[in-house]
């Protein structure tokens, strides 16, 4: 028996080691180490546009000034994948909702680019400069105090969740005030001096931003690359016939229609999930004289909409249908929310128990553009085959916003392009929420602005993503406040060559990780 036992072990190990050869063996990528990065080279990207001011943080605009800037210019926190806030500049936090404060713990060792040091002193003086610029994120700061050389406490006015989520973003970038003091706030707005792992050189706007470099950034051993080159170029042919041709490592902004024929080609493509922020529809319901204001008209206007359809057809199925303003990975995903599905019989039934068997005229705000034109084309089909005869009113950008984000008001249905906002509260409560400022005509029911409320005044993160889901699932099942179209993923292209730039690695469409690119050539 004992002879047997032991030539069953040893016929087993033999077993055990013909597979892991054979598995070795016809599939070796499970088991192939992944390259060391290499030092040197120069990464070349190019965007849509440039910033305004790309070195003052509190006149930074536009999510292109921040992408611009980020190999210069760091933030106190940064975005994981699911959209929380994680520390990078700060080594820590304490957010105390009874005491109303939260205190920054620093990264000691950090320094600016002009030799001076990240501490308290300096965080408070950016912490400072938002405020009196009143950046969104400050409206509740009471002030910042200096508790010791690496520890500062922001006293609020009344407890905010969101407030640390926007230290992911332009409220946490940081320069040097030795810089400001020194030259002023024009010659900071054109020359960063932050904490990255690149020094700026160079500002020649609408050409090219070049940076270099910097030997005491404080990730050891970081960055890879010698220097990087930030081009923009507005055309989106243009763009994409320069990247094609080698005159560009990374692109950016990728045109839905484009992504798949550069996978063909080889390049890489990195996808961002869609973020919270989509293409939506806001309906004048709280004008109790229009149709809109009537519930099951909402509902049937969305179950008129074939979602899926104008992913696939209109944007070469680079995008999601999806019920909510996030995506399935994001903390605020709420799984219980029904929606609408596309039917079009739903749609009819509930216009008919409305008193509108018959349909009746409205009117389609939208910003104009050439994707946006043939979008809403499509959206204006699927509401006339139910009886809503939607005319359409092309409006430019600035028309748009006075509208829809600056007091003004509208009958029928507005667009709604949300940017990505990692923390989704702070966007509901922002731009949905009432307040007579943004998206006046939507109605904001009791329960759905308290849920928000909750959220943003939640004690703990497991009681913000609670009231986050419920306010979700109001806005969506209960009200029928928005008509969500779809989702609209962003997409970057770069050379296989390339690794690790983080562009749409997370939802924040602003960040990426200049200090951990690097180029096999």
């Amino acid at each position: 028996m004992k002879n047997f036992k032991m030539g069953t072990i040893i016929h087993a190990i033999m077993m055990l080691l013909l597979v892991v050869s054979l598995v070795s063996a016809y599939m070796p990528p499970l088991f192939a180490a992944q390259p060391a990065p290499r030092y040197g080279g120069t990464l070349r990207v190019t965007d849509m546009q440039d910033g305004v001011s790309i070195g003052f943080p509190p006149k930074l605009v536009r999510v292109y000034g921040n992408r611009q800037v980020a190999p210069a210019i760091e933030t106190l926190f940064r975005t994981d994948s699911t959209g929380k806030p994680v520390p990078f500049l700060v080594e820590g936090s304490k957010e105390d909702a009874k005491t109303k404060t939260i205190t920054l713990i620093l990264r000691k060792g950090v320094k600016f680019h002009d030799g001076t040091d990240c501490n308290a002193e300096a965080v408070k003086w950016n912490l400072d400069q938002f405020m009196a610029a009143k950046t969104a994120g400050t409206e509740k700061f009471k002030s910042v105090d200096i508790v010791d050389n690496y520890t500062v406490r922001i006293n609020i006015t009344e407890w905010d969740s969101t407030i640390i989520s926007s230290f992911a973003q332009t409220l946490g970038m940081v320069i040097s005030p030795a810089a400001y003091k020194k030259n002023g706030e024009k010659w900071c707005g054109d020359h960063p001096v932050g904490t990255g792992p690149f020094e700026f050189v160079s500002w020649d706007k609408d050409v090219r931003t070049i940076y270099k470099k910097f030997p005491d950034y404080w990730q050891k051993g970081k960055p890879y690359v010698d220097r990087i080159e930030w081009i923009p170029i507005a055309d989106s042919l243009t763009r994409l016939l320069s990247f094609q041709k080698g005159e560009a490592d990374l692109m950016v902004t990728v045109a839905a229609k484009d992504v798949k024929e550069l996978e063909k080609q080889g390049q890489s493509i990195n996808r961002q999930g869609p973020p919270s922020g989509v293409l939506a529809l806001v309906p004048s319901s709280a004008n109790p004289s229009s149709p809109w204001s009537d519930v099951r008209v909402r509902r049937a206007a969305q179950h008129a909409i074939d979602s899926k359809s104008l992913v696939d057809s209109l944007f070469y199925g680079e995008g999601e249908a999806t019920n909510q303003f996030i995506y399935k990975k994001h903390w605020g995903y709420n799984s219980s929310i029904v929606g609408y599905p596309y039917n079009p019989t739903k749609a009819k039934q509930l216009l008919t128990e409305a008193g509108y068997p018959n349909g009746f005229k409205t009117i389609l705000h939208y910003r104009t553009s050439p994707s946006d034109d043939i979008t809403f084309t499509a959206v204006q089909g699927f509401l006339k085959a139910v009886g809503i005869d939607a005319e359409m009113d092309p409006m430019q950008q600035a028309r748009l916003t006075q509208v829809a984000w600056d007091g003004g008001s509208w009958e029928g249905l507005i667009l709604s392009r949300e940017a990505a906002n990692p923390d989704l509260v702070g966007l509901l409560a922002q731009s949905f929420a009432g307040g007579g400022k943004f998206f006046t005509q939507m109605l904001v029911p009791d329960d759905y602005l308290k849920a928000i409320q909750n959220s943003v005044t939640a004690p703990d993160f497991e009681t913000k993503q609670r009231w986050t889901r419920e306010a979700m699932k109001l806005m969506i099942d209960k009200y029928a406040l928005q008509l969500i179209l779809l989702a609209r993923p962003d997409a970057a292209a770069s050379k296989p060559y390339l690794h690790n730039h983080g562009f749409y690695a997370v939802p924040n469409t602003a960040f990426w990780t200049p200090e951990e690119a690097w180029m096999e050539k």
